[in-house]
């Protein structure tokens, strides 16, 4: 008899030391020119959100996303409990209580974490009812995508990453109950220094014009429903009464009208 597998993971695992790896990879040529237009697209986003609370998810180094929103408490949650991280915390079992955060920004962590379907509900679950998740993954769709196709297997990154589609994230976040409000997407050059982006500056330019949806990374932005609730009747109510209307003669009706005016005019 042929049995399943009981400890088995849809997504494959990334190696231990991800955390650091990724927070290198950030401080490098490419990923500060990914940064950067990140920034520029999150300086419009965020300036939108009102609230008590902000939340940053972040892979290693907790890059500080959260200076273009007006909320004062800001807070970065990261797994190693480096410089930058206020909170250390694993995202798929935030230290926070229910619906207490306003808005939280996931900044790939759907990229990288063991399951990104536990990641997205205790986002819902701290979020207070119309709060907001901003939510930045790598893009498979775009030119990232394609030449992480030639590298499959590969142990670098950001190849190590999952690039998960946005279609099939918006379908997550349809049965948690976040409703999406918006797509966006940015950087269009290839994954090269500097150097290597100015000579070949011409693929930015068509990107922005193109092709602007398949950038390098997508920002989704969904907001949480507001549960409407409607009390229930008692099983065994009685029915409503209707207010009653007791009839009066016309006659008799008129014959006082006409008395308050003779009494009114004697007056």
């Amino acid at each position: 008899m042929d049995l399943p597998r009981l400890l088995r993971s849809p997504f494959r695992r990334p190696p231990p030391d991800t955390d650091r790896a990724f927070a290198e990879w950030l401080s490098s040529d490419p990923g500060q020119a990914l940064l950067a237009e990140q920034r520029c697209l999150l300086a419009d986003i965020l300036v939108r959100s009102v609230g008590y609370h902000a939340v940053q998810c972040s892979v290693g180094f907790a890059e500080p996303l959260l200076k273009a929103s007006r909320i004062r408490r800001q807070h970065y949650v990261g797994r190693p409990a480096e410089a930058g991280i206020s909170i250390a915390a694993d995202p798929a079992c935030l230290p926070f209580a229910n619906h207490s955060v306003d808005l939280l920004l996931l900044h790939h962590s759907l990229d990288f974490e063991d399951n990104p379907h536990e990641v997205l509900r205790e986002v819902t679950r701290t979020l207070i009812p119309g709060g907001t998740l901003v939510l930045i993954g790598f893009n498979p769709l775009s030119l990232w995508g394609l030449t992480r196709l030639f590298r499959l297997g590969s142990q670098k990154l950001p190849w190590l990453a999952r690039f998960l589609p946005a279609q099939r994230v918006h379908d997550w976040l349809g049965v948690l109950g976040l409703e999406l409000e918006g797509y966006e997407s940015g950087h269009y050059a290839l994954p090269l220094k500097e150097v290597g982006r100015q000579r070949f500056a011409l693929f930015e330019r068509l990107g922005r014009r193109l092709w602007p949806r398949r950038g390098a990374f997508y920002i989704l932005v969904a907001r949480k429903r507001a549960a409407m609730i409607k009390p229930l009747r008692p099983r065994f109510a009685l029915p409503e009464r209707s207010p009653q209307v007791i009839p009066v003669p016309l006659a008799q009706w008129q014959r006082r009208v006409k008395r308050d005016d003779q009494q009114g005019s004697e007056h």
